[in-house]
């Protein structure tokens, strides 16, 4: 209990020094539980171990910009990143897992693209025997790309932590995000990638949203 309430501490602590993060909660509980799984992929670690990667509840809304700029696209992006280990009673599994998504367009008017994205809620579900150090919550950030005239892909990391046990989740909700100079259709590919200690790596992709 008391690594549990040093992590409640501790991301507290942080949440509160970052104006942009919102509120951060921790759910005890197993797996994806009721979870509507949008996509799942899987491996056999080097020690023989299945690492599953989960993607679900995942929802993106766009939404008419804010600047009412015909070259922004907007959007929230809420949904479920989890994990699922198979290892032997005592059989100790680390890693590091990480949601985000791609965003896709066919072409930019100058050859310059400017992402906007910030920290929604977030809550984290371990199981009994999991445990998760504080997660890295993006306040605001702001860039400004040099990508060429299209088409093109960028890949943003949402949020993400260091995992240990058997099985979790986190939750997000309402990540903002907006890319300015796009021309034409932008599509959005959510992602959760999932690395273990020992460098195995497996991604699962969710469902495509266009505007």
């Amino acid at each position: 209990m008391g690594t549990i309430m040093r992590y409640i501490n501790s991301a507290l602590t942080r949440t509160a020094a970052v104006a942009a993060a919102g509120t951060v909660g921790v759910v005890l509980s197993g797996g994806t539980g009721a979870a509507a799984v949008d996509a799942t992929n899987s491996i056999v670690d080097q020690q023989g171990r299945t690492v599953q990667a989960i993607e679900a509840d995942t929802r993106i809304d766009f939404v008419p910009p804010l600047d009412g700029n015909p070259l922004t696209r907007e959007w929230f992006h809420s949904g479920k990143a989890c994990f699922h280990v198979d290892v032997p009673a005592g059989d100790p599994w680390t890693g590091h897992i990480t949601m985000g998504y791609q965003v896709g367009y066919p072409a930019t008017l100058s050859g310059k693209i400017s992402f906007q994205y910030q920290t929604p809620g977030l809550e984290l579900e371990i199981g009994n025997d999991a445990k998760a150090d504080v997660f890295n919550l993006i306040p605001t950030l702001g860039i400004q790309l040099d990508v060429g005239f299209g088409p093109g892909i960028q890949s943003v990391d949402a949020t993400g932590g260091d995992v240990s046990g058997t099985d979790g989740c986190i939750t997000m909700s309402g990540f903002h995000g907006t890319v300015t100079g796009v021309l034409g259709t932008t599509t959005i590919r959510p992602f959760v990638r999932l690395v273990s200690s020992s460098g195995d790596t497996v991604v699962t992709y969710g469902p495509l949203s266009s505007i």
